[in-house]
């Protein structure tokens, strides 16, 4: 996953604040504010949050959407495997087998994660079998 790097600096610049003011707000260091915005490297999923919160957009506002998958839209919205699979109340290794490819995504589960990860249902209605395949496996990342 890469953070929208340009947009990210778009964000801060448009409120008035400088690198140290948002890493202020946001209880890291300056220094991991700026590798966001020049590297691309995205923070952990709550700090992701809280930035997007701060600039009052989506998490998804931030994150290069050509690389949006199943695994990428959970992990930023800071579930697990095990976490999608309860709510769309089948076995984590079924979830499993849908993000990493091996399934097909039902169409019965696109809006209950669309909702899940705070995204519109065509996003996840768009995902390809492509998309999902390259997220890799590992149960309960």
């Amino acid at each position: 996953m890469r953070i929208r790097r340009e947009r990210l600096r778009e964000l801060r610049t448009r409120r008035q604040m400088t690198q140290s003011d948002v890493a202020e707000l946001l209880g890291c260091s300056r220094g991991a504010v700026s590798t966001w915005e020049t590297t691309g490297h995205p923070p952990r999923p709550a700090t992701m949050r809280a930035l997007a919160f701060l600039y009052g957009v989506t998490v998804f506002d931030l994150i290069e959407t050509e690389l949006l998958d199943l695994r990428v839209m959970r992990s930023v919205s800071g579930m697990r495997q095990r976490d999608v699979a309860e709510l769309l109340g089948v076995l984590p290794s079924t979830y499993c087998d849908v993000e990493t490819g091996r399934r097909d995504l039902p169409a019965r589960w696109v809006p209950i994660i669309s909702e899940a990860f705070s995204v519109p249902m065509e996003l996840v209605r768009g995902l390809s079998p492509s998309a999902r395949n390259k997220s890799g496996g590992g149960a309960g990342n």
